[in-house]
């Protein structure tokens, strides 16, 4: 199992995201928020990229070199099936040090 770990910003959507992809699963782990200005700038959300987004949802998370685990609350471990994802990541267009950057700021 591959997780591929990008980066995007979308002006024309008002958010940006780090978005973690199982290329084999399909299975998607996004963590959004608006952009300065936005109407929910103040506070991060999770998603699947389907899924309705669960506000405020990571209690806490870390990086072990290329492995980043997050625990989630009982409302997002339900929508991914855990309270604790954990996965080895690989990344596109951003080096794993920016995705941990992007992470440390979309979730102050």
């Amino acid at each position: 199992m591959t997780i591929h770990g990008s980066y995007e910003r979308h002006p024309d959507l008002g958010c940006e995201a780090v978005v973690f992809l199982d290329d084999e699963s399909g299975a998607c782990f996004q963590i959004q928020r608006d952009l300065v200005g936005g109407p929910r700038a103040d506070e991060y959300c999770v998603t699947t990229g389907a899924s309705a987004p669960v506000y405020n949802a990571v209690k806490q998370w870390r990086r072990v070199d290329d492995r980043f685990e997050f625990e989630l609350v009982p409302r997002a471990g339900r929508l991914f099936g855990d309270d604790v994802l954990s996965f080895e990541v690989s990344a596109t267009d951003t080096t794993v040090e920016e995705i941990a950057g992007h992470l440390e700021r979309l979730l102050r």
